[in-house]
């Protein structure tokens, strides 16, 4: 955001994930846009899996960290995507899957 921007009051639309923060669940009003839009976007970076089942962590050591790595990203994405108020009432949800639910 540029000074002229930032004293007219303009806000830019930020993204994360190639998901608009604008676009952030607030609640049951914009539900089933934030859905439709959080869909794509994990499908898109291949973590959809991880909100349709509740994967479980690998038995094979070589494949811990990669699962990992998904799961936090998949947390992260969800996270990011939602206001403040709704976060807190995810704490304690140990999967992506719970989150979704």
């Amino acid at each position: 955001m540029n000074l002229q921007q930032c004293f007219l009051g303009i806000n830019m639309a930020m993204s994360f994930n190639e998901l608009r923060l604008e676009y952030a669940l607030e609640g049951k009003l914009n539900y089933i846009a934030w859905k439709d839009r959080m869909e794509v976007v994990l499908d898109d970076n291949r973590l959809k899996d991880f909100i349709e089942d509740d994967v479980p962590k690998p038995t094979n050591a070589a494949q811990v960290n990669a699962w990992q790595k998904k799961t936090a990203k998949c947390h992260n994405i969800l996270l990011e995507g939602m206001k403040d108020h709704i976060v807190s009432s995810l704490h304690g949800k140990a999967s992506p899957y719970l989150m979704w639910k």
